[in-house]
């Protein structure tokens, strides 16, 4: 039996997320730039920033995916509070003039320190990255820990926890989720155990996350200044190893294949375009 192209009701939720993923969310405190972007585009922070109408919306694929991980956020953060009343979320905080964000969570006075915790939930694939399985190998492999972008956007989150409230933030602390378990007998054949099969947390320690985020920080502060003047910076992000790179929506990179602006960005060019000259249309309000 063949699924059905007109559904009846299976598709109501995905078509509501998918509504509201088109609304833009505002950064933390008014800034051009936010702490979320860390590693990304220069270009496409630029068309963010400027309020640029996508011309590639969020498709509905992409809409579950972040509708499900708003939801496991909430619900992390609810059991959070049950454990560590002292926890603060969402607390938004600014680093000079074009920076700002929220952490998932601030948690003060635990027993490893003042700790920073952000969550991230994702496919199969990347969190075997992460942890190192082979499942249909049914073997582990050294695993590659976070994300260097989730660490540095976990540490531009503690930067502002500390200047916002004149401490020192002792530890990151980085989870993640994935959506689909391990396996009974592979979690046995490979050890793991039963929470493991779908989670994992990484205690990240202040000589790891400093320098990365630091390095970050001066590239979006040059970035807010090209912003500031009225341009759109060239499309330049950081790559895994930390090297900063110019993307070709054309080429192999991931981050073109998923971004809003593509077909704006190829049509404005590599180069640095001052904003009368961008191709690009504000958004609606809405």
């Amino acid at each position: 039996m063949n699924p059905t192209r007109d559904p009846l009701v299976t598709h109501l939720l995905l078509q509501e997320w998918q509504e509201r993923a088109q609304v833009p969310k505002p950064t933390a405190l008014d800034t051009p730039l936010r702490y979320s972007s860390a590693h990304g585009c220069a270009r496409q922070m630029g068309y963010n920033a400027f309020d640029a109408e996508p011309t590639e919306p969020v498709d509905a694929a992409g809409a579950w995916v972040m509708g499900v991980g708003s939801e496991v956020h909430e619900l992390v953060q609810e059991s959070i509070s049950r454990h560590f009343p002292q926890a603060e979320f969402e607390v938004a905080t600014k680093l000079g003039e074009y920076l700002s964000g929220s952490c998932d969570a601030y948690i003060p006075n635990t027993e490893i320190g003042n700790v920073l915790f952000e969550l991230k939930t994702m496919g199969t694939f990347a969190f075997d990255k992460q942890v190192g399985w082979k499942r249909m190998g049914r073997k582990t492999v050294d695993p590659e820990g976070p994300k260097p972008g989730a660490i540095t956007q976990a540490g531009l989150n503690a930067f502002g926890i500390e200047e916002k409230y004149g401490l020192t933030i002792d530890v990151l602390v980085l989870g993640s989720l994935t959506f689909e378990a391990l396996s009974k007998n592979m979690a046995t054949a490979m050890g793991i155990s039963d929470m493991s099969r779908v989670m994992a947390e990484f205690h990240v320690p202040r000589d790891v996350w400093e320098p990365m985020a630091q390095a970050e920080l001066d590239r979006m502060n040059e970035i807010g200044e090209v912003v500031q003047h009225g341009y759109l910076p060239r499309r330049m992000a950081v790559e895994d190893n930390g090297n900063v790179t110019e993307l070709d929506p054309f080429g192999r990179f991931w981050q073109c294949d998923y971004c809003s602006f593509r077909t704006t960005c190829v049509n404005d060019g590599a180069s640095l375009v001052y904003i009368n000259d961008s191709k690009l249309t504000k958004r609606e309000e809405l």
